[in-house]
């Protein structure tokens, strides 16, 4: 005599089943209640309860209003994240890697952090080893050169694919549906300028980073703000960059001259640029603010470091970091939840912005 095998334990093996042969991933919307009693022949309570004990064994997760979804929990092994930024060394990456580890512990979750060097293939490198280990709970990630076509989106594909959810920190890259945490840079790009043109200033330059979307986020703020005033032909006085001159703008020095001439006030990408280019204007006798004024952002240590003090608008390191690693963590019970924020700061002022009378 066959043993007798309870309806509710068929429908838990055919959800099994279907997970393991592909047909539902992870993240997917599992079958409706109402399918599955037609299919079976049961009543919506048995379907509940083959449910329930999908759910404790850690394979559907219910959302109020929305429905039942496949949601594998990562064993007990995989309480770790993994934190990649371009750079370690970068002024603003140690506070939020701080603000990352400090949300993560409070979790009870460790960190595993790698650098990309601000290289494509070293972003592939490092994605591939989390593809092919799955043992990681979730990714927060700073994109590389996120203005330049990504050749790694189908490593990103396949992270979504095994359901190994990923943040974005800082940028984002387009084209693909990740969320992300960062500043709103068109709107603070739009402060920046906004700040200079209350102090007088028409005729506004801008030092901005080429291949990084975040470099072509504050030119729209800056460009929004000018045409707002009334001034045209806002891409004659902008002086573009790329990541590796970030440390040596005088080899722009061309560019820097002729491009910012007669300008009154110049909008620096961050303090890093806007220390470089005080040098590089010292060494040509001119003097900040009395013959130009300077504005930044990210108001680091670098904004206080020479020997006129940087006005530039504050970038909420830790606080992102830890925005960052919560975002992840409700994008780890959720997979469809849109955790993506935009931060907006204010204008620390020092002295590298001048007044102009009227």
């Amino acid at each position: 005599m066959d043993s007798f095998v309870p309806k509710y334990a068929i429908i838990t093996e055919y959800i099994k089943n279907k997970i393991k042969e592909g047909a539902l991933k992870d993240g997917s919307k599992a079958p409706s209640e109402n399918a599955l009693t037609k299919k079976f022949g049961v009543s919506r309570d048995t379907v509940r309860r083959a449910f329930k004990n999908l759910e404790e064994e850690g394979i559907l997760t219910s959302i109020r209003g929305s429905g039942t979804y496949v949601h594998v929990k990562k064993s007990s092994a995989s309480k770790r994240v993994a934190v990649i930024t371009t750079y370690v060394e970068n002024y603003i990456f140690p506070r939020i890697i701080m603000g990352i580890e400090s949300a993560l512990a409070d979790k009870g979750y460790s960190m595993q952090l790698s650098f990309t060097n601000n290289k494509f293939d070293k972003e592939r490198e490092v994605l591939s080893d989390l593809i092919e280990k799955e043992d990681v709970a979730g990714i927060i990630m700073e994109p590389v050169k996120s203005a330049l076509p990504n050749p790694n989106l189908d490593c990103y594909e396949m992270l979504k694919e095994k359901g190994i959810p990923v943040i974005f920190i800082n940028t984002y890259y387009k084209g693909i549906d990740i969320p992300h945490v960062s500043l709103d840079d068109s709107r603070m790009g739009y402060m920046a300028t906004r700040y200079l043109l209350a102090k007088g200033h028409k005729k506004i330059g801008a030092i901005l980073k080429m291949d990084d979307g975040q470099g072509h986020l504050r030119f729209s703020g800056y460009s929004k703000a000018l045409l707002d005033a009334g001034i045209k032909n806002t891409s004659d006085n902008i002086v573009w960059y790329d990541t590796k001159d970030e440390n040596d703008i005088s080899v722009l020095s061309e560019h820097l001259i002729n491009r910012l001439k007669g300008c009154s006030a110049v909008f620096c990408y961050n303090d890093r640029v806007a220390l470089e280019y005080i040098s590089f204007l010292s060494k040509q006798g001119i003097k900040v603010p009395d013959d130009i004024s300077i504005i930044s952002m990210d108001n680091s240590d670098l904004a206080e470091y020479g020997d006129v003090k940087i006005t530039s608008l504050r970038h909420p390191m830790e606080s992102l970091g830890k925005k960052a690693a919560n975002s992840l963590f409700k994008l780890m019970e959720d997979p469809k939840k849109d955790v993506s924020e935009e931060l907006i700061t204010t204008v620390v002022e020092r002295d590298s912005v001048k007044a102009l009378k009227e």
